[in-house]
């Protein structure tokens, strides 16, 4: 019995199936960045400065309890708006400051800092 032909069918389904996978799962990448990119744009239009100036004033209420060995961690709707902030350089000066004063800001480690010498 000629095992060749069934060998190669199998071999090229295989194939066809691994790459319907791939092309399948490329998609998905790309539907989700898109969504997330949407959300993104969502949220920088609902955000401004004031809007940034109220997430900064949120986290300072919470300054004490979050710095502390083992406090509290910032909420994660608070923390993609601060880092949403920070990455698009809407948050105010003043709001900046304070975080760099407070020591907030190391809690946004994707972030520099503004001040000289710290």
């Amino acid at each position: 019995m000629r095992t060749g032909p069934l060998v190669a069918f199998l071999c090229i389904s295989a194939t066809l199936y691994l790459a319907w996978g791939q092309i399948a799962a490329y998609r998905e990448r790309e539907r989700i960045q898109t969504a997330n990119a949407a959300e993104r744009r969502t949220r920088m239009a609902e955000l401004s400065a004031d809007g940034c100036n109220g997430a900064v004033a949120s986290l300072a209420a919470m300054e004490h309890r979050v710095l502390k060995a083992g406090g509290i961690e910032v909420p994660e709707a608070l923390a993609s708006d601060i880092t949403l902030c920070l990455e698009e350089n809407i948050m105010s000066g003043p709001s900046r400051l304070q975080m760099e004063r407070t020591h907030l800001i190391r809690l946004f480690p994707r972030e520099t800092s503004a001040l000289p010498n710290e």
